[in-house]
């Protein structure tokens, strides 16, 4: 197997909960030796949330696989020194803690830069390292509300809806590792790293291009709508016989009105352009709605070649049993370390590199499983300094390294 594309780079991980553990996940499916630390306290029923399998959290399992876990306490002087080499021996830090928590334990980028001056320091927070809001706790629907993702999210009578995976962490962790790379590009001309401050408000913003362009442009408010596009019709999910589908756009309109036994429509000046169709949507709308009832998805799918996009709207379970996916290798299986044969599946990155591919076939560490292997590798610490150190709970070890 050809090493990743980052093998070689070194991340000295203090992130936790979602957002910035989803961009260190990505550095290491990428090849890069992730070095996730925690304090000397924490057990692995602690950390994460359920569902739990052989005591480990597979929310935390899926998100720390292939990393290395190394157990510090950042309050001593000692466990911040321990911290502070391995800084001098990394690429990369990388945290999302509250603004100003990494400097008041003194690894901040200013102390850290000055050891090492090619270190690329990389926080994620819900709205970045300045602003008015830059004290302000956040979580996932905290920033899916602020960003305004939640006002044209859900049906048009209903209540604004948070997106059902948490896009506003893991967006904040794409960009994280995205500007990572990008500093890691731009060191080898220059020499010297950088500060990276990524806003999860900002990088669902970012993905709501359309909405706030045309805001701009209009001066028209964005607001829910459902499933439908606000500029084409059919542009939406419908319901079949045995399920649900979406439809992308007519290619062509009195070919799509021929097989939905609705040649009527062809001639109704309501529905015949795009723009006019679009307008009427909501005559549109229930005709179509009863017309897709009578057929099974697959059948509708198969009628609708050439005329239509179309797609089923898979449950989780069917998209993991999914041909495609499996033949395309789009989901790893890791096994879970414990008293049971266990395994979870994880999905795998999607980025495809022909030459260097990413891997996912570690599992995640137990906590404090790396320690020792850590310290005596990069920093050359003796066995004895290891033990004081354990004996004085500046680190706590599980291996045997």
């Amino acid at each position: 197997m050809m090493a990743g594309p980052l093998t070689g780079i070194r991340v000295l991980d203090f992130t936790h909960a979602l957002a910035g553990p989803f961009g260190t996940m990505i550095m290491t499916d990428l090849g890069a030796e992730v070095i996730s630390v925690k304090q000397v306290d924490a057990r692995d029923g602690t950390l994460g949330n359920g569902p739990f399998v052989n005591g480990r959290s597979t929310y935390r399992f899926s998100l720390d696989r292939g990393k290395k876990g190394i157990q510090i306490d950042l309050k001593k002087p000692e466990g911040l020194e321990v911290a502070l080499r391995l800084a001098d021996k990394s690429d990369v830090i990388a945290e999302n803690f509250s603004v100003g928590a990494m400097e008041r334990l003194g690894l901040g980028y200013e102390e850290v830069s000055k050891r090492n001056p090619r270190i690329i320091y990389a926080s994620c927070t819900g709205f970045g390292q300045t602003g008015p809001y830059a004290n302000l706790g956040a979580l996932d629907i905290i920033v899916q509300a602020m960003s305004g993702l939640m006002s044209i999210t859900g049906e048009a009578d209903g209540r604004p809806m948070r997106v059902g995976a948490s896009v506003g962490d893991t967006l904040g962790g794409t960009y994280l590792a995205l500007g990572v790379l990008s500093a890691l590009y731009e060191r080898e001309r220059s020499g010297v790293g950088q500060r990276l401050d990524v806003s999860m408000m900002e990088s669902l913003m970012y993905n709501m291009e359309n909405a706030i362009i045309r805001h701009s442009a209009t001066g028209e408010l964005p607001t829910r709508i459902g499933p439908r596009h606000p500029l084409i019709t059919p542009f939406q999910t419908f319901e079949t016989a045995d399920g649900w589908m979406a439809i992308a756009g007519v290619r062509d309109w009195e070919a799509f009105c021929t097989v939905l036994g609705i040649e009527e429509l062809t001639e109704d000046e309501r529905f015949i352009r795009g723009p006019v169709r679009n307008e009427h949507h909501g005559d549109l709308e229930p005709i179509l709605m009863e017309v897709f009832k009578k057929k099974p998805t697959a059948e509708w799918m198969e009628l609708l070649k050439g005329i239509t996009l179309t797609g089923p709207v898979n449950t989780i379970e069917q998209v993991m049993n999914d041909p495609h996916i499996n033949e395309r290798g789009a989901i790893a299986t890791l096994p879970v370390p414990g008293p049971e044969e266990r395994s979870v599946k994880v999905p795998i990155i999607p980025t495809r590199l022909s030459r260097t591919p990413a891997v996912v076939d570690t599992p995640a560490p137990a906590v404090g499983e790396h320690t020792r292997h850590i310290l005596s590798s990069v920093l050359g610490m003796s066995l004895d300094e290891m033990e004081v150190l354990e004996r004085d709970e500046v680190i706590r070890s599980t291996d045997e390294a």
